[in-house]
């Protein structure tokens, strides 16, 4: 079972997204730290929050399952540039506020699928041009929501939301041992983008940070 966040993120130069698992199973203890998946993706996170620059656009949502009336997802932290200034404090400082705050959902099942598509449509329909532009999909688990679309109707929505001429690569990372690394890349290809695996949590900031940048240096190709 896992409640999942989506990092939203619009890197200088570019745009990009992240959708990270944050459900039940996220309070589970990663072995040798003393912490949980949650407490170890967190500092990940924090970690890679503080490589982009203040042009950079970044924003958080959480996914598990009705968290949002029937929506399995909800914004906490709407794109904003990083130096954007906003009731006393940046973009930021509400990010890194909001990271902090993450927090297991008790119970919580992984809606994957669907806020997996309504992540790519907002990416998609925000889309930056002149810049680089991407979604990035963190999840420990695998789709757990059993009245959501279908993989193949997650496969096909993907496939005509994606418009060579206004790419969003989608880069989605399966984190842990309960993920399914062939379903990320399955999922991640339909973009043009690229599935990543990662078996502890601490290693998201670097493999995420890589796979941003490969998919920003074939978008130059």
């Amino acid at each position: 079972m896992a409640v999942a966040t989506v990092l939203v993120l619009a890197v200088a130069g570019g745009a990009a997204g992240a959708v990270v698992d944050a459900s039940s199973s996220m309070a589970e203890p990663v072995p040798g730290t003393g912490q949980s998946r949650m407490d170890v993706t967190k500092g990940s996170l924090l970690r890679a929050l503080a490589t982009f620059t203040p042009e950079d656009e970044i924003g958080l949502w959480e996914f598990s399952t009705k968290l949002d009336g029937a929506k399995d997802y909800r914004i906490l932290v709407p794109t904003e540039r990083l130096g954007d200034q906003k009731a006393g404090g940046t973009q930021r400082d509400r990010l890194s506020a909001a990271f902090n705050a993450l927090e297991p959902v008790p119970h919580g099942a992984t809606g994957l699928y669907d806020t997996t598509l309504a992540a790519y449509k907002a990416a998609t329909s925000s889309y930056a041009r002149g810049k680089f532009n991407a979604l990035v999909v963190l999840t420990d688990g695998v789709n757990q929501d059993p009245g959501s679309i279908s993989r193949s109707e997650l496969l096909t929505q993907l496939q005509k939301l994606t418009d060579p001429a206004r790419p969003v690569p989608l880069i989605m990372i399966a984190v842990g041992p309960d993920a399914d690394r062939q379903e990320a890349e399955q999922i991640a290809e339909a973009t043009g983008g690229s599935g990543q695996s990662v078996s502890n949590p601490s290693q998201i900031q670097s493999v995420m940070l890589k796979a941003i940048v490969a998919a920003g240096s074939r978008g130059d190709d």
